[in-house]
């Protein structure tokens, strides 16, 4: 699993251009994906990127929540029969 995000500027004719990049499952493989997001001197443009990012980190710490409680969950009842776990 791969997690991560961030923003890029990219220049093309000497204009310069805001893009969201992330991971993204596809397939069962973590793959790098960028969007376009607008010009750099654009104030929704910043805006846009910032909550992308929030969005995007607010989802991953769900996303761990989940998993943790999850193997919390089997440790739990790994203990509760009696059982040894080494990790």
């Amino acid at each position: 699993m791969e997690i991560g995000c961030g923003a890029r500027v990219r220049d093309f004719d000497g204009r310069r251009y805001f893009y969201f990049w992330h991971y993204e499952r596809t397939n069962g493989r973590s793959a790098r994906h960028e969007d376009y997001v607008g010009r750099v001197g654009s104030d929704r443009a910043k805006q846009e990127l910032l909550r992308r990012i929030a969005t995007y980190h607010r989802r991953a710490e769900q996303e761990f929540a989940r998993r943790r409680a999850k193997i919390e969950q089997a440790i739990a009842s790994a203990t509760a029969d009696g059982r040894h776990t080494d990790t």
